[in-house]
């Protein structure tokens, strides 16, 4: 399991915001889930990260949280899509967030390749 605690951008409607985040990942599983267009039950993937990311100010986390696609950028130079989930702070400028995919940063559970 990885860990990332540290600057990052998020990037969205062609621009960057600057954003502090805290991000953990965990083991991928299949799940059921039920199917968006028909209603039947499948099995769907997991997000494979989660965390927070602390917004510069209220305005940013309002524009971040209202986006369709978003990418974070750490510091490392690797990037990840994402959504924002339920529970953030607005007022504090905290999104919680839900990422699919590989990690944007080192995981324990990934071989390393270089």
């Amino acid at each position: 399991m990885g860990r990332y605690d540290g600057p990052a951008w998020v990037i969205t409607d062609g621009r960057l915001y600057e954003v502090i985040a805290q991000l953990v990942s965990f083991m991928e599983y299949k799940a059921l889930v039920t199917d968006p267009f028909d209603g039947q039950p499948m099995y769907g993937t997991e997000p494979r990260w989660i965390g927070s990311i602390d917004a510069k100010t209220a305005a940013d986390a309002w524009t971040m949280s209202q986006a369709e696609e978003l990418v974070i950028r750490t510091h490392e130079g690797r990037e990840g899509r994402f959504t924002v989930t339920r529970g953030g702070d607005l007022a504090s400028s905290e999104l919680m967030i839900a990422g699919y995919g590989s990690p944007p940063f080192h995981d324990d559970t990934e071989p390393d390749l270089t």
